[in-house]
């Protein structure tokens, strides 16, 4: 297999109009903790079956192509499986991990089979493997994070 890279609040749902499908929504934030200028995060839920979901704040990071997560965050073992992968991340280090499909949520929005990688001390990033499935709208200026289902989208009913 070729090599990959992996470099909230919520709102009440919007009502729908009679017989259309709600949009789910999530809220995020600039967070100014690390870096020389805000970075857009989101609260997340991470799971892995019933009874094993953690949750943490995760940057939003388009061009990540998979979801990262800490070793450190999961207090439940995972398995080893899952498909080997090579993960390159921004600084050009590459890692050896596997891809697992946890259920990802932010806000009332819940996404199943989302690719994603967990490495020792990672920072938690969404990535592309998730942000693809929605709209996604990040205004700095306005402390504007916000993430939506989109009616019609590829696997989803109009």
């Amino acid at each position: 297999m070729g090599e990959r890279r992996a470099g909230a609040e919520t709102t009440p749902t919007l009502q729908p109009c009679q017989g259309e499908a709600a949009v789910m929504e999530a809220r995020g934030f600039y967070s100014e903790d690390e870096g020389a200028t805000p970075a857009p995060m989101v609260r997340i839920g991470i799971g892995f079956g019933r009874g094993n979901v953690v949750g943490a704040s995760a940057l939003i990071d388009t061009g990540a192509d998979v979801c990262v997560f800490p070793a450190s965050l999961f207090r439940f073992r995972i398995g080893e499986k899952g498909e080997p992968i090579i993960v390159e991340m921004a600084d050009g280090t590459r890692v050896s991990s596997r891809i697992l499909y946890p259920s990802i949520t932010a806000g009332d929005i819940r996404e199943t089979g989302v690719a994603s990688v967990i490495l020792p001390d990672a920072v938690p990033i969404v990535g592309r493997s998730f942000l693809n499935r929605l709209e996604v709208r990040l205004t700095a200026a306005r402390d504007l994070v916000r993430l939506a289902t989109i009616r019609g989208a590829r696997g989803t009913e109009a």
